[in-house]
């Protein structure tokens, strides 16, 4: 796998939703290894509030471990070794006074492949809310609703939200998972490829 490096990977910024301000991630000589192999190579970069971002390149060029280098999931993998500084809202997020639960919490997630919890349709958008502090079940109600209606999922499943997510179509679940995370309204919301498992009409 050769190196992430700037030289390889266009990086795509729309235009600014209103109310961008300050630049909100900005990572400076980033550098990731899987053991020996280096995925990551010097990668400098700033993204500002409320823009959207493409990182658009060859595949295995390591955009999806970048990526995750924003909520620390590669902390997960045993022979990661990163240096370099990555800072989110002016905060380093690699230091080590960082809780890193609480940075999750900030920064949602949608995989390339469809995850759903093996619960409910219903309760896979309820479940990180009430994680979050909300119980008033007409919050949790309109919540579900206006997530599954932001991912044009309302009309396929409003008549069976408390049915397994489990039984959904692929791109089904895939819409459900796009829910589950914009329902928290995170700070950042990173998305690994999510039209992959999308149904093609969903994508139009």
């Amino acid at each position: 796998m050769a190196a992430f490096s700037p030289s390889q990977v266009t990086l795509n910024t729309a235009k600014p939703t209103a109310g961008a301000g300050s630049p909100l991630i900005a990572s400076e000589k980033v550098n990731l290894h899987y053991g020996t192999t280096q995925a990551l190579k010097n990668i400098s970069l700033t993204i500002g509030e409320r823009h959207v971002t493409a990182f658009i390149g060859p595949s295995g060029c390591g955009k999806s471990t970048f990526l995750r280098c924003f909520n620390r999931m590669n902390d997960l993998i045993d022979s990661v070794r990163i240096t370099g500084s990555i800072k989110i809202g002016g905060q380093d997020i690699y230091s080590p006074d960082v809780d890193v639960i609480e940075l999750r919490k900030r920064i949602g997630m949608v995989f390339q492949r469809s995850n759903p919890f093996p619960k409910s349709i219903h309760d896979n958008i309820t479940y990180g809310l009430k994680l979050h502090g909300m119980k008033a079940k007409s919050d949790l109600d309109a919540a579900v609703e206006q997530s599954l209606r932001s991912a044009a999922l309302w009309d396929e499943v409003k008549d069976r939200l408390h049915t397994s997510a489990m039984g959904l179509s692929g791109g089904q679940q895939q819409r459900l998972c796009i829910a589950r995370a914009i329902a928290i309204k995170p700070e950042i919301l990173l998305m690994d490829e999510p039209a992959s498992a999308l149904d093609p009409i969903a994508t139009a």
